[in-house]
């Protein structure tokens, strides 16, 4: 059993003792009720009850899958995630945005992977670290559901390229510890105007596993219109 309290057990402690204390020798406010009628007894007894269900509660009791916790406990997962216009085209699952799809299937690893520690990092014309390692999952699924793509009035052009060293030097410090896992999450198209892909081959060292992730059809819809994707 996993106990990973809110707040802290010796302040929570402190507070429950402190209410309970004045649970027990708070005075009714009805003069007609007696410290040996049962009703009164009855309302202490609720009220303290009450304020231990809410330390017990506070405690956050959980029961992990055991076998689990012994394959993830060691691992750090780094999601790189394009959000480049581009994945705004409207081909997931018929008509939504392929960035929908992104954030179903990120949030989806991290529930599977729940007990590692995880990063983001997200990339279009240039990278940017949103959420350094950590191991709150909950937090991690708030972030990738409030993530927006780019806007177009911003937009420069997309880079692949962009997120390399970022994505290097972060997996360098994070791997000597833990072994890394990434998730490359991109629809492959790189607008940038004269650029081509670079080989990724020299971070690989620092990867144990992961998988490129990629979204979009061959036909696209975006805006209403058809196009076929680079």
């Amino acid at each position: 059993m996993i106990i990973n309290p809110i707040i802290p057990i010796w302040l929570m402690t402190i507070v429950c003792v402190s209410f309970i204390t004045l649970e027990i020798y708070h005075k009714q406010g009805s003069e007609t009720t007696k410290p040996t009628d049962k009703l009164y007894w009855l309302r202490k007894g609720v009220g303290i009850s009450l304020i231990a269900l809410l330390f017990i509660m506070n405690l956050r009791l959980m029961v992990p899958n055991g076998e689990e916790t012994r394959l993830n406990s060691d691992v750090s997962v780094m999601f790189a995630i394009d959000t480049s216009v581009s994945m705004r085209a409207l081909d997931y699952q018929g008509d939504k945005e392929r960035f929908e799809g992104v954030i179903n299937d990120c949030c989806h690893i991290v529930d599977e992977l729940s007990n590692c520690r995880f990063s983001l990092i997200t990339f279009s014309n240039e990278a940017e670290k949103v959420i350094p390692f950590t191991t709150d999952a909950d937090m991690v699924q708030a972030e990738l559901k409030a993530m927006k793509v780019d806007d177009d009035l911003f937009a420069k052009g997309t880079s692949l390229n962009v997120v390399k060293d970022r994505l290097k030097n972060e997996l360098e410090k994070e791997s000597k510890s833990r072994k890394c896992v990434v998730f490359f999450i991109t629809d492959g198209e790189i607008t940038k105007e004269g650029e081509t892909l670079e080989t990724f081959s020299d971070i690989s060292k620092y990867v144990s596993n992961g998988a490129i992730m990629g979204y979009g059809t061959q036909a696209r819809r975006k805006n209403g219109k058809q196009r076929k994707c680079r």
